[in-house]
């Protein structure tokens, strides 16, 4: 009989011992589950909002068409007429539709991206013209930074070049907006890609804001104190596109003073191809780290 009592204590241990793998086991399933319907859910909701920006922001274009087309077409007319004041105040409120039209176009990019609806054109094209033609709109748009491009002729690189000048533009524009009176582009090859640094004498940005502004709609100043305009959207969105280009976007201090903004874009589409496979692979990977949790 006492031979039997540490067969009977152990096989009651070999029971317990399943009974609690599988309640562990159950209770990690319920908990996976519970974590996929609140991330459909939030899907769902994302969804849903995505739907309705991109409602409001086509609604949006049609006004905005119109007003810059008239106001070309008679500023156009008013300067034939020898009345400058006039064709002034008319240029100001093409300018502005066109800015208006730029803010458009940029909110339509976050539901696109979002959904993987966004459409690339990747062609080679010369990357020192457009920034080149960027910066002459930035600076006839009335910013007070002083402009200096300093980047040589002839810079061939791939990709799509409207969502380059997207992500050219909102660079620069933030650095005219918060960088200071002294805005610089500079650029050079490195490895199989060609970096584009945005560089400014502002204030900087502090250590611990410096994740927080490649968020939608962040800025540092906020509420009815607000030192700024703008939605913060340029740098999250100039970093999405570059990133679906097979390049990035990313900030370094610059010392002594200010802020710089690098901007990474591929030399070839062989360069592209295999750095969108080395995304897709890192994100597949970070999926299955997740759910072995």
């Amino acid at each position: 009989m006492q031979d039997l009592i540490p067969l009977i204590a152990g096989g009651v241990l070999a029971v317990g011992g399943a009974g609690a793998l599988i309640f562990a086991m159950r209770t990690r399933v319920s908990w996976k589950r519970r974590v996929l319907e609140a991330e459909r859910a939030a899907h769902e909701a994302n969804t849903m909002k995505n739907d309705f920006v991109t409602l409001v922001s086509h609604e949006l274009r049609t006004p905005l068409t119109s007003i810059a087309g008239f106001a070309e077409t008679l500023e156009t007319t008013w300067k034939d007429l020898g009345e400058p004041e006039i064709a002034e105040f008319l240029s100001i409120i093409s300018n502005q539709a066109h800015y208006l039209g730029e803010l458009v176009e940029d909110i339509l990019v976050i539901p696109r991206l979002d959904a993987g609806r966004l459409r690339m054109f990747p062609e080679m094209f010369d990357l020192s013209d457009l920034i080149h033609s960027v910066g002459g709109g930035i600076e006839s748009n009335g910013k007070e930074s002083n402009l200096s491009v300093s980047l040589p002729g002839g810079v061939r690189v791939w990709g799509d070049p409207k969502r380059a000048q997207q992500v050219v533009r909102n660079l620069l524009e933030n650095a005219a907006k918060y960088g200071g009176d002294q805005v610089l582009v500079e650029g050079f090859p490195y490895g199989e890609h060609f970096i584009v640094v945005v560089s400014d004498n502002g204030p900087g940005i502090p250590d611990e804001n410096t994740n927080s502004i490649f968020e939608h709609f962040e800025q540092l100043s906020k509420g009815d104190g607000r030192s700024s305009t703008g939605l913060g959207l340029g740098l999250p969105i100039a970093r999405k596109l570059a990133r679906a280009m097979g390049g990035d976007v990313w900030y370094e201090r610059r010392f002594p003073t200010g802020s710089r903004f690098c901007f990474s874009i591929t030399q070839s589409a062989e360069a592209q191809e295999r750095m969108l496979a080395e995304q897709d692979a890192a994100r597949q990977a970070q999926l299955e780290r997740a759910l072995a949790q």
